[in-house]
């Protein structure tokens, strides 16, 4: 049985939930497109086959740009980490690029990114998709003090950089782009790529992350456009999100402020009982005590009589 041309070679439906079936969507129909890190083509197949695109592929590993060029127009090997790669291509060409975890490998993502602004025609779009590194998964392993990589995944070997909605937003800005329309693909915080580390934290520590608003995404997918001028710094497409994640922090920190308040109030009461007690004992120990026991033997006997 031979060996698969790319790790990253699956199959997907193109009418399914999955972060490759989203981005094709949101390509749409019989557009120009560059597919960047396309591997074997699993994506290009989508592009051309069901949505009548044409694809240009541009992929690093030489088998894997081989078993895409069945899907694509024209693939290019080439290394996204050097500064000319896209000198190769006509600026403006393309109606669509799409980066589908790309750039989270990458060491210069940004520069990247900046070179992409001038492939894309005047109405044309970006699409990018990243994991979530505030995945809850994430935040369980490094409540547990781990952080271990993996083949595939979020936490994949060959991931060089890490990206939150926020900030990959921020470097899609800095590269000259607008996002015009942000979604996430969201698995709860205990998708099985996680699920050991979900399963070792306390109760109340799963219930708390379980309502991370961020927590929840596993992947973030973002359609941008060529930014006419400087992104105004109010343009934040993440402002809802960051608004609930802020509300359930308020929310948790005041449950921790009660859970406090409500401590040190059981302290003072068990300050104020043994306090009490030491009173009690002082006075049973007192001469006065002693001498009056007759008088409180009598008194239990007449309360006693009928």
């Amino acid at each position: 049985m031979s060996e698969p041309a790319s790790r990253y070679d699956y199959q997907f439906d193109p009418s399914g939930d999955s972060t490759a079936a989203r981005v094709c969507r949101l390509v749409g129909s019989g557009h120009a497109v560059l597919e960047l890190g396309c591997a074997a083509g699993a994506m290009s197949a989508v592009m051309s086959g069901h949505y009548g695109c044409r694809v240009t592929g541009i992929e690093f590993e030489g088998p894997a740009a081989e078993s895409a060029r069945r899907f694509c127009v024209r693939v290019e090997q080439a290394d996204l980490d050097q500064p000319g790669w896209a000198g190769g291509f006509q600026q403006g060409g393309f109606d669509r690029i799409v980066a589908a975890d790309v750039l989270e490998h990458l060491r210069d993502p940004l520069g990247c990114a900046r070179q992409l602004r001038g492939l894309l025609a005047p109405e044309g779009r970006l699409i990018v998709s990243v994991p979530n590194i505030a995945h809850g998964g994430v935040l369980a392993a490094l409540l547990l003090g781990d952080f271990t990589y993996r083949e595939t995944g979020l936490l994949d070997r060959t991931h060089i950089h890490f990206f939150t909605a926020s900030t990959l937003c921020r470097l899609l800005g800095e590269a000259g782009f607008a996002v015009d329309h942000l979604e996430t693909v969201d698995t709860g915080p205990w998708h099985p790529e996680f699920s050991a580390y979900w399963d070792q934290l306390p109760p109340e520590v799963r219930d708390a992350l379980a309502q991370n608003p961020m927590g929840r995404a596993y992947q973030v997918i973002v359609c941008a456009r060529a930014a006419s001028g400087a992104v105004p710094e109010d343009a934040d497409p993440t402002a809802g999100m960051r608004a609930r994640q802020a509300e359930w922090l308020e929310a948790w920190a005041q449950a921790l402020r009660g859970a406090a308040e409500s401590a040190a109030a059981l302290e003072a009461l068990r300050a104020e009982l043994d306090g009490s007690r030491q009173a009690l004992a002082a006075m049973q120990a007192s001469q006065s005590w002693k001498l009056t026991a007759p008088l409180r033997y009598l008194a239990r006997k007449l309360k006693s009589r009928p």
